[in-house]
């Protein structure tokens, strides 16, 4: 599935989780896709269900994770 229809999947407010342990100033809340198998909803915390959500493909979140922690940190 490509990333525009990642949008078109609904994902439930249940499903997000904040792992931050401090304030929420500073956090992002994220969920599974429901279907998609790796791929994620992220949203600011901020604005809790109001925020817009970025969706990450499992291959675009690999991605994203290695740019910004580099190679070999994202197990």
């Amino acid at each position: 599935m490509d990333t525009d229809d990642l949008y078109s999947v609904e994902v439930p407010e249940t499903a997000f989780r904040t792992p931050c342990g401090g304030s929420l100033e500073s956090c992002v809340s994220f969920a599974d896709i429901p279907g998609e198998p790796g791929a994620y909803a992220i949203r600011d915390t901020k604005l809790g269900a109001a925020s817009p959500t970025l969706r990450f493909s499992a291959a675009e979140m690999t991605d994203f994770v290695t740019a910004i922690t580099g190679p070999g940190d994202n197990a």
